[in-house]
């Protein structure tokens, strides 16, 4: 689900002021606008037909982990080994940095989470050298010739920034936490009981980003964490989430 800013608020635990812990990205962080990184991984454009969604020269926004480093002009964002795709983001300038965050090799597994605003093209190396006036490495991009890819204009890390996560509830773990998935993230939200959802639901999730220190927020929200449940997570990144709501699955275009 991407993207995350502003301070924690600290407030009982109640529906107001849930806390979702993100584990490992695979696809998007979100906040998305026009795609997720998995819409723009699964379009697949011919020369006449997209085959996934319709998605080339559309602006979106997606975010999550880099996952391959692939030049100082591209990287993949989203996918992993268990099968979740990835998107390639080339600079529209020609270098990362230049469009606001610089990706290396030691940001990928980083659990930096990126949010990238773009176009989706169709990767003819050729053809977007021409259209964008810059030199990209015709070897390094061969795997992705011909994919949709995004070209992005501005690329920001989200730490401390706030987040909007979507996705299927997959398990409740405890009276006070759950897992969401669909959104690209393995993430768990606190008091699950007070946000009433059950397994299969597909939830929206709103709130801000911070790094899951258990004593800190037993302290801060008054209450008792179980060790075994969220131990996993010490010091993956957190969302306290000002809302949690029913949501409906966006419709991909064919």
């Amino acid at each position: 689900m991407v993207q995350v800013r502003k301070t924690a608020v600290a407030a009982p635990l109640a529906l107001a002021a849930s806390m979702v812990l993100v584990g490992c990205s695979d696809d998007s962080a979100g906040p998305e606008q026009g795609a997720s990184v998995e819409d723009v991984a699964e379009a697949e454009p011919d020369d006449d037909d997209m085959e996934g969604p319709d998605l080339l020269g559309q602006q979106v926004t997606v975010s999550g982990e880099a996952t391959e480093y692939i030049d100082p002009s591209a990287f993949v964002i989203g996918g992993d080994a268990l099968g979740g795709d990835g998107a390639l983001v080339l600079s529209s300038s020609g270098a990362l940095a230049d469009v606001g965050t610089e990706i290396t090799e030691d940001t990928v597994g980083s659990d930096a989470v990126l949010q990238v605003t773009g176009t989706v093209e169709e990767l003819v190396v050729v053809d977007l050298e021409e259209e964008y006036g810059v030199d990209f490495d015709d070897e390094a991009l061969e795997e992705w010739e011909g994919d949709a890819v995004i070209v992005a204009d501005q690329i920001a890390t989200l730490p401390g920034e706030t987040l909007t996560l979507a996705g299927n509830v997959t398990n409740l773990l405890s009276t006070v936490s759950f897992q969401l998935a669909g959104s690209g993230w393995t993430v768990v939200v606190l008091d699950a009981a007070q946000a009433e959802v059950e397994p299969g639901e597909y939830v929206q999730v709103q709130g801000t980003v911070r790094q899951l220190d258990i004593a800190e927020l037993e302290e801060e929200f008054g209450t008792d964490l179980d060790d075994a449940v969220y131990e996993p997570y010490v010091g993956d990144l957190v969302l306290v989430a000002e809302d949690v709501m029913p949501a409906e699955p966006m419709a991909a275009t064919e």
